[in-house]
């Protein structure tokens, strides 16, 4: 049997061939289950070990990916010759520097165990059976135990550990002329924080309120959006305050950098660095240290996300969002690309409950679909 290769045996081949190289790893343990129409439907573990390659050659960008870990010559030959038709890199690795202590790891999740996530399960679906048995119910819970490591040619050497659960609701009801699917979901680094049967009773209350359904006229009225709605006006800011559409002009916020451009009571900011959020931990998939950053302060805004190639393009600096796309870590096989940590709205000063009587009428918007299909830009979705 082969031996694994290590990583910074890697590095140290492809120091002299390159301008620079990168390699990510990524130790996972995956383990999913499902439950369809009430009933346990699949379970399994997972484990995986994937190591990415990303280099600078010639002033342009390689990247390669591979699960063998002891086949680097592969891996290296792939990534050279990938950079050949790579984007340029205006841009070198970061050299190790001081990363914030954040939590990612929490023992309970690690000690879950099939048992414990099947009955977690069972007790979802009973909570929702008990309001109505002809419900179509599908419920996933997804734990997950992973190690990050990170080396660099410009001296990074970093790693840390991180946990994940991740449970998601999905109700199906079907009456005639008449079919409503409500979706919720929650996620930590840390198990207390993702209680399933708070979903579960919160998907009844949704279900109790539109046991009548209401006519709607088109006409202008109040607009309240609930917790997954905030997601309307939330992706075009999303998208506006990325510092790659700012660059390239694409982004109405291009122009509005320092300016009054929202209500002043408006307040922003990209934490990287709170503790247990599915995104945060002590530094990006770049090894940039990730921030706690106010993108709009007062209604000002004052901040674009950044990873190093869009800093290096725009000549600003990385902010510590250069990330691999998913919940928990997309996983070692896509690149790095801008990506925010966890979003910080200041509350307003009613709950919910109180902005509704104070209505006579108004659109309570859950969630919608086809919200990415139409011009973000412009705020318009389906």
């Amino acid at each position: 049997m082969t031996s694994q290769i290590h990583a910074a045996d890697l590095l140290e081949t492809v120091a002299g061939q390159v301008d620079g190289a990168e390699v990510y790893e990524l130790h996972s343990l995956e383990l999913p289950v499902r439950f369809a129409f009430g009933e346990l439907e699949s379970l399994r573990s997972v484990e995986t070990a994937g190591r990415a390659l990303r280099l600078i050659k010639d002033g342009r960008l390689g990247f390669s990916t591979t699960t063998d870990l002891a086949d680097e010559v592969t891996l290296l030959r792939n990534a050279v010759e990938s950079a050949e038709f790579g984007d340029a890199a205006p841009f070198q690795f970061p050299k190790e520097q001081p990363a914030a202590d954040v939590a990612c790891f929490d023992p309970q999740i690690e000690r879950l165990d099939e048992e414990k996530l099947i009955s977690l399960g069972e007790q979802i679906v009973a909570e929702i059976r008990a309001y109505d048995d002809q419900l179509q119910t599908e419920v996933s819970i997804h734990k997950s135990v992973q190690r990050v490591r990170l080396l660099n040619t410009s001296g990074l050497g970093k790693e840390y550990p991180r946990t994940g659960l991740a449970i998601s609701i999905e109700i199906t009801r079907t009456r005639e002329g008449d079919i409503l699917i409500i979706y919720d979901s929650a996620s930590s680094h840390r198990a207390k924080d993702v209680d399933g049967l708070v979903l579960a009773k919160d998907i009844i209350r949704r279900l109790q309120w539109s046991e009548r359904a209401a006519r709607v006229e088109s006409k202008t009225m109040p607009v309240v959006f609930q917790r997954m709605g905030a997601a309307v006006p939330l992706l075009p800011l999303l998208s506006g305050l990325n510092g790659r559409q700012a660059f390239l002009g694409a982004s109405p916020l291009a122009k509005e950098l320092g300016q009054q451009a929202f209500d002043r009571r408006l307040i922003l900011v990209d934490d990287g660095r709170l503790n247990h959020a599915p995104r945060s931990a002590p530094f990006d998939d770049e090894g940039v240290p990730t921030t706690q950053k106010h993108l709009i302060e007062g209604g000002v805004v004052r901040h674009f996300l950044y990873d190093l190639k869009t800093a290096g393009l725009a000549g600003a600096q990385p902010t510590g969002n250069g990330f691999k796309s998913g919940l928990f870590g997309g996983g070692f096989q896509r690149p790095p690309d801008v990506a925010p940590s966890t979003w910080l709205v200041t509350p307003g000063s009613q709950t919910l409950n109180e902005i509704l009587v104070g209505l006579d009428e108004a659109l309570l918007v859950e969630q919608v679909i086809g919200l990415g299909q139409g011009n973000v830009m412009a705020g318009e979705f389906s």
